[in-house]
């Protein structure tokens, strides 16, 4: 079939009836999730006219940012299992195809994105979770891994981490399952008659490394080109060699359950310590049990969208809200979710903008495709606009699985908490909302503090690379196993995660009051004393590790800025040049040691985990590193920074004070 043809009636399938009287989220969920959305295919191209067509509807400016890059998608998959090498029947035997061009491209088979493709053959060995811990005690016990195929499951960190660990370690590939003690049978009912994962179903998901940048792995730290444009001037992509040392170099798959205790049943039997320390048999293998693993996944060039919305203020700056559009299959809650609660903010903001309100500073959205590659679209479009962003951006929220509940959580950078609670306190809720008011004070009334963000969401751009001020937001109280399965969907969202869409039309609430409360704020979104204060406490949380002195006189530092700003800041000259927001003004502009693209000196994302953060990442390396002359400097460094910062404040000019009328005057 013609492309074009083929397009046209792709496009043309309406979304699922639905009742008048259901939530507005309702609809936008049915039609955004009617087909897969996996970055890269033909089929996801229907996502991106829904969400353009819904925002200029709604009265946004509406650019499409178009961007080549390299992506993984797989044709054929296959694995075999013989029950020791002399066998020549398999126990188990899968095979998978898929063709991202075919209209619609249907359910990606389970498939680890950026696996090495090749043909391996070795003996099995369970590798617990596959984290250093587990090798460090296969080791401990004189186990062999290499030239091995590990077996390992989901959890305790980030599948890419496993796999690196398994490259490491000489095992020549990997296979990941979910063990259903930890999302399955062992958590409650399994799918379709509860909301957790089957035995047949596995966890799809990119096993690309977060130690190298995120974003198109051909083109790291600097922005691919739109189709059918070069490179900009001194850019060029990866060479071939290059590309292979950056990505994964042994093939990676998932399966499910059932299929990874067929391969577990029948491994070696080896003497090893339980947690209690009692020597028990477990197997463990490596070996009898073989397997043949084979991918064919081309590391080719695909154009991703992604759909960027404007409404423009009557000040300079903006704020931004951000959520990614693609999805490994359909992807109702992750992010389906999230795109619906956005677009249902653009709703709320473009009918108040029909009706006469115009935004006091800029607000842009982004429906970012390719996250799941490795938060590909987001990352090209902040490393193109990177300059524009640090002059005007105030603030980024996130939304990515933005909802499985009513109970709001978030993350993000210290000096957002008050802007939180201010603006959930005082949010309208949507007509038909009967649960709790969200909040975010404790007991006492006071905002509470936010937690680090680490990555793995689109914030992490915004936040790491450019050093503004991010949060990421969601809705929680249900779970279930459908994270990047092909239950996830509709029918898994109103059946066991929001059923009433109350979750959604909340959320498109909350961003709709966050993104107007930010605009008018401006700059004043973050409060940089509480910043520079939480700071402070970080500091003095790192004296287990960094040394008491040194955390102390980073603390107060920060203590000293705290006050400064505090003092200053009510008293300014609004007309007064700025220096920038105190995660620019702090940023390291060389980047991290080992990890350029980093830039954010206060925290990052932690590489042994990967989704978490670690504070003072510079600090850590020379710790790490035993270089105390090293330590010493780059802590005297940082301080001199901050105090920096400091004075720079302290030269602001501030507003003059009022002249006291004369006794008796004005009354």
């Amino acid at each position: 079939m013609h492309v074009s043809l083929a397009l046209s009636l792709l496009f043309a399938l309406s979304a699922a009836p639905v009742q008048e009287s259901a939530p507005p989220s309702r609809a936008l969920l049915h039609e955004l999730c009617r087909h897969p959305r996996l970055a890269g295919t033909l089929s996801a191209r229907r996502a991106t006219s829904m969400v353009a067509r819904v925002l200029e509807e709604a009265g946004w400016e509406v650019t499409l940012d178009e961007r080549e890059v390299m992506l993984s998608l797989p044709r054929r998959l296959s694995l075999r299992v013989f029950p020791e090498a002399t066998n020549a029947v398999p126990v188990v035997s899968r095979l998978w195809t898929f063709d991202p061009m075919a209209a619609p491209a249907g359910d990606i088979p389970p498939f680890n994105a950026w696996a090495a493709s090749g043909l391996v053959r070795g003996p099995l060995v369970d590798v617990g979770y596959g984290m250093a811990a587990d090798f460090e005690r296969l080791e401990k016990e004189k186990i062999p891994v290499a030239g091995c195929i590990a077996v390992a499951r989901y959890g305790k960190g980030y599948r890419g981490v496993k796999l690196s660990l398994a490259e490491q370690h000489g095992c020549v590939g990997l296979i990941l399952f979910s063990d259903p003690a930890d999302d399955g049978a062992g958590k409650g009912k399994t799918w379709p008659q509860g909301p957790w994962k089957p035995a047949w179903e596995a966890e799809r998901g990119s096993v690309g490394s977060f130690v190298n940048p995120p974003g198109d792995p051909s083109t790291p730290g600097y922005a691919s080109p739109a189709p059918g444009r070069g490179m900009a001037e001194g850019k060029a992509r990866l060479s071939d060699f290059a590309l292979a040392q950056a990505l994964p170099k042994i093939p990676c798959m998932p399966i499910g359950a059932s299929d990874a205790q067929a391969l577990l049943s029948n491994l070696a039997r080896r003497r090893m310590p339980d947690e209690q320390g009692n020597l028990t048999a477990m197997a463990i293998g490596p070996g009898p049990t073989i397997a043949e693993l084979e991918i064919d996944a081309p590391r080719e060039l695909h154009t991703i969208v992604n759909v960027i919305a404007r409404m423009q203020g009557i000040e300079p700056g903006a704020v931004m809200a951000g959520n990614h559009r693609d999805a490994w299959v359909r992807g109702a809650n992750d992010a389906g979710s999230g795109t619906v609660a956005l677009l249902r903010a653009a709703q709320i903001l473009g009918a108040k903008h029909k009706a006469g309100w115009v935004p006091k500073t800029s607000i842009l959205l982004g429906f970012w495709d390719a996250e799941e590659f490795g938060l590909i679209g987001s990352t090209e479009w902040v490393e193109a606009n990177e300059g524009a962003l640090a002059q005007a951006l105030n603030l980024y929220i996130n939304a990515d699985t933005a909802v499985s509940g009513l109970r709001f959580q978030a993350s993000g950078s210290p000096g957002l908490e008050r802007f939180l609670a201010s603006t959930l306190d005082g949010m309208v809720l949507p007509t038909e909302y009967r649960g709790p008011r969200p909040t975010w004070r404790d007991e006492a009334g006071e905002a509470k503090s936010l937690g680090l963000p680490g990555s793995g969401s689109d914030f992490a751009s915004f936040l790491h690379h450019v050093c503004l001020p991010v949060v990421d937001i969601s809705f929680t109280g249900n779970s279930g196993g459908q994270y990047h399965t092909t239950f996830d969907d509709v029918e898994v969202v109103e059946r066991f995660l929001d059923p009433e869409y109350q979750g959604h039309e909340l959320a498109g609430a909350a961003l709709a009051a966050l993104l107007e409360k930010a605009s008018d704020l401006g700059r004043k979104v973050l409060n940089e004393s509480d910043a520079a204060e939480a700071m402070a406490q970080h500091a003095l949380d790192a004296k287990s590790w960094l040394g008491s002195r040194q955390g102390q006189g980073i603390a107060n530092a920060f203590r000293e800025l705290a006050k400064t700003i505090a003092e200053i800041e009510p008293h300014r000259d609004p007309k007064a040049l700025m220096p920038p927001q105190i995660y620019r003004s702090l940023m390291r502009t060389e980047g991290l040691p080992l990890r350029k693209w980093w830039r954010n000196a206060l925290w990052t994302s932690d590489t042994t985990q990967g989704y978490g953060s670690e504070t003072f990442p510079v600090l850590r390396i020379c710790v790490a590193a035993q270089s105390e002359g090293n330590l010493n400097f780059e802590v005297q460094s940082l301080i001199q920074n901050i105090l920096n910062l400091k004075h720079v404040w302290e030269l602001i000019p501030l507003l003059p004070e009022p002249l006291e009328s004369p006794t008796g005057a004005d009354r």
